[in-house]
């Protein structure tokens, strides 16, 4: 490396060597002042000549660097393109999650109520592992129930986001907080009844978000507010994949996370009892808030199969192939 970088720069050498000799045989007065004077000028033509070149060596250089840069321009643009990250619409969302339930063997869900995922998501995911005999693991991040300013300012914000007749008009911050505990319930049971099949992992968020993210062994889906508004696919084999596995699991862990072992036992349905016995175990107590009405709710919403999006997207039917 260094008998390389001298070698590059031997004319620069050649140049200083001369001049030094110059001064010192003009110092001795060994030269005669006309030939110092002759010895000036292929002094500097050769200094002109280090410069031209030393100019032309940066310019190459220059254009290298340009075309590195349009280069990585040019990754990056791929990296971003529709190979990477796909907008995703209506029943393309639907589809895409229905594959998600029939192949993947992890399910990490970021959002707020988790309705989706008590009722659809999480039981179909479970009877595929019962048929396949495979283990499922799921986790879950959602709002934190027991923070009712939370849940309020949750719940106003997607008031004022609807459109008139919308069902989000309707919603009220209890109805938040049932649905919150609803899927914690589901989440147990299911974990109770299957528990050689489903690793189970539970946090309380204290934040909101308009995105929802369900992260797959083949997909993460970024949605917002239901089906029907635009969302995002990014595959696993895009370069975004992995960072986002790890700023979910990241924000999972930052998060109230419930000793989900410690559940009591739970019926087929959960009673009334039950289900206040389960909520104070894992520490996140039912307020004087919630009757024994507002309990049987949630145990019933809690195994309830119902889409809380049916109907409201149509389902994409397969294609059909024409011999």
């Amino acid at each position: 490396m260094r008998l390389r970088g001298a070698l590059t720069n031997i004319d620069l050498g050649i140049v200083l060597l001369v001049g030094a000799v110059v001064s010192v045989l003009d110092l001795l007065e060994v030269l005669s002042e006309e030939n110092a004077d002759q010895l000036i000028l292929p002094v500097l033509a050769l200094l002109a000549f280090v410069w031209i070149r030393d100019r032309n060596r940066q310019a190459r250089v220059a254009d290298q660097i340009a075309i590195l840069g349009r280069t990585t321009e040019g990754m990056w643009r791929l990296l971003s393109s529709g190979d990477s990250v796909k907008s995703l619409n209506g029943a393309a969302i639907t589809r895409l999650l229905a594959e998600a339930r029939e192949g993947s063997d992890m399910w990490l869900f970021k959002g707020g109520t988790g309705t989706y995922i008590r009722a659809v998501t999480l039981p179909e995911c479970i009877e595929r592992a019962k048929r396949t005999r495979s283990k499922m693991r799921f986790l879950l991040e959602l709002l934190d129930p027991t923070n009712e300013a939370l849940c309020d300012s949750y719940t106003q914000l997607h008031r004022n986001l609807a459109g008139d007749g919308a069902e989000e008009k309707t919603w009220t911050a209890l109805g938040t907080r049932k649905d919150v505990y609803s899927t914690i319930l589901a989440a147990c049971w299911f974990r109770q009844h299957n528990s050689h099949l489903l690793d189970l992992k539970i946090g309380l968020s204290g934040t909101i978000s308009l995105f929802r993210c369900d992260l797959t062994s083949h997909n993460l889906v970024i949605t917002q507010r239901g089906p029907e508004f635009p969302g995002l696919a990014i595959p696993r084999d895009s370069p975004h994949y992995n960072p986002w596995y790890v700023e979910l699991e990241n924000s999972l862990n930052q998060t109230r996370l419930l000793e989900v072992g410690k559940a009591p036992p739970l019926s087929s349905p959960p009673t009334v009892a039950e289900t206040r016995r389960l909520f104070e175990v894992l520490d996140i107590p039912l307020t004087d808030d919630f009757k024994d009405s507002d309990v049987a709710d949630i145990a019933r919403a809690a195994l309830s199969r119902i889409d809380p999006y049916q109907g409201r997207v149509p389902v994409p039917r397969p294609a059909v192939s024409v011999n």
